[in-house]
């Protein structure tokens, strides 16, 4: 089964544009559904990536926590999702929900409880939970390591009154039988001849189909229709437009595909790194977020439940190949029908590029403790973070050719003078200066 690593992403919403600023207080997840990395991500993450390595296990962390209604009863089968996630020192204008962590999903027992375990110790997070028949609620600035989550309390939820702010839908198989536990998330609204995209406007941000496969979203005003997204667990994703209404449409969704492959250097396999998937179309109404697996001892993948008619980008991720100075050229692959399998046979592993640089402060200040310095891929969904030292030399390892945004993260201070921060990196980089001036005090 794939595992969907980010909620969502259109291609505006993807990492190096959410440039949000994290300090020690997480944003609210409203403000921050451009990014809507929820819908996808979600439901794959019971499984976590295999790469992760036992030592790496070892340093994570679980959050424990409970649901229950207005009057203190259980709720049992509500979904706890991770929505977002921010640093718990310094700062970092990371993506909120572009954390390897967001998307990670759990159930609620009898009692109301639940545990989300292999959550990262450094970062703190916001959990969305979700229950048909209730108010979605947010339980905001987790940390796991500080004890038991707070207690998330639900109340009973009213549908809006004007059948056109409601969408309305059954989710089933090819044979027709109802799909369970599917996450549905708007991914827009139509409105005669205008779309628009985000959270903004909607009153549910997601829902879990019942055990009949229906599922009931509502906006905060009219509509023709909504574009959705649809992840079933074990099936592929799907996007969908479906119109408001009393009546409940029908979405069918499939097995989809298979891609695999191998990861070899020098004809040797690459275990323990991470793959990732992304779509070639970069559209807002068909974008789906990117997903991850890692490799085995023999150096293979497959990613499976892959959505059929689709062009896709396949690379290793730099998190896995980077701290070893390696990396891979960016594959593409198409996946064309249900049942299908694409072998795009060996890639090779070899050493990457490396960009070394150092910032400056104007005012001949140190580096502030925990800040940090980000690298995008301007292709793909696949970045670098490293936390500057106090002289802020920097080096990032393990680039494969292609354009990349550099983006540092110092509290109170820009990059003012650099009209663009994309970079063409086709070769070793050794002397990147980048001059960071006083922030407006707008944009402090």
């Amino acid at each position: 089964m794939i595992i969907f690593a980010d909620f969502e992403r259109k291609r505006f919403f993807n990492s190096h544009a959410c440039l949000h600023q994290l300090d020690q207080t997480l944003p609210n997840p409203f403000t921050i559904g451009a990014m809507r990395i929820i819908g996808l991500t979600l439901f794959l993450t019971a499984l976590v990536v295999s790469c992760a390595g036992a030592a790496l296990a070892a340093e994570r962390v679980k959050a424990v926590g409970k649901v229950l209604d207005a009057n203190g009863n259980a709720i049992e089968h509500a979904a706890v999702l991770v929505y977002s996630a921010g640093v718990k020192k310094g700062f970092s204008i990371f993506c909120p929900t572009c954390y390897v962590d967001c998307g990670k999903r759990t159930f609620t027992g009898a009692d109301g409880a639940y545990t989300i375990a292999g959550l990262d110790p450094d970062l703190v997070f916001n959990f969305l939970i979700v229950r048909e028949g209730y108010n979605a609620t947010f339980v905001r600035k987790v940390d796991p390591g500080t004890g038991p989550v707070e207690t998330a309390v639900l109340q009973k939820r009213t549908s809006p009154e004007n059948p056109s702010q409601i969408v309305r839908g059954r989710v089933v198989d090819l044979k027709g039988v109802p799909v369970r536990d599917a996450l549905v998330e708007q991914q827009g609204a139509i409105s005669g001849m205008r779309r628009s995209f985000g959270a903004g406007g909607w009153i549910d941000l997601i829902a879990v189909t019942n055990d009949q496969g229906d599922f009931e979203i509502a906006s905060s005003k009219p509509l023709d229709a909504a574009i959705v997204q649809v992840s079933p667990r074990g099936m592929a994703a799907k996007i969908a437009t479906i119109s408001t209404g009393a009546d409940r449409k029908t979405i069918t969704v499939t097995e989809g595909a298979v891609i695999r492959g191998r990861l070899l250097q020098n004809g040797k396999p690459v275990a323990q790194a991470e793959m990732g998937l992304s779509t070639h179309s970069q559209r807002a109404e068909d974008y789906l977020p990117e997903v991850r697996i890692g490799t085995d001892e023999d150096g293979r993948f497959a990613l499976t439940n892959v959505p059929p008619n689709r062009i896709w980008y396949l690379y290793a991720k730099m998190e896995a190949l980077a701290p070893r100075g390696l990396s891979t050229e960016i594959i593409e692959c198409a996946t064309k029908s249900d049942g299908q399998e694409v072998d795009v046979g060996d890639i090779p592993v070899k050493p990457g590029y490396t960009l070394r640089g150092k910032i400056v402060m104007s005012d001949g200040k140190p580096i502030p403790p925990d800040m940090r310095i980000n690298l995008f891929s301007d292709r793909v969904r696949d970045s670098q973070t490293l936390t500057l030292a106090p002289d802020g030399l920097f080096e990032f390892k393990g680039l494969t050719r292609g354009v990349y945004s550099l983006a540092p993260s110092v509290k109170g201070y820009e990059w003012r003078d650099n009209p663009s921060t994309e970079l063409l990196i086709d070769r070793d980089v050794s002397n990147l200066a980048v001059l960071l001036q006083p922030a407006n005090p707008m944009k402090r």
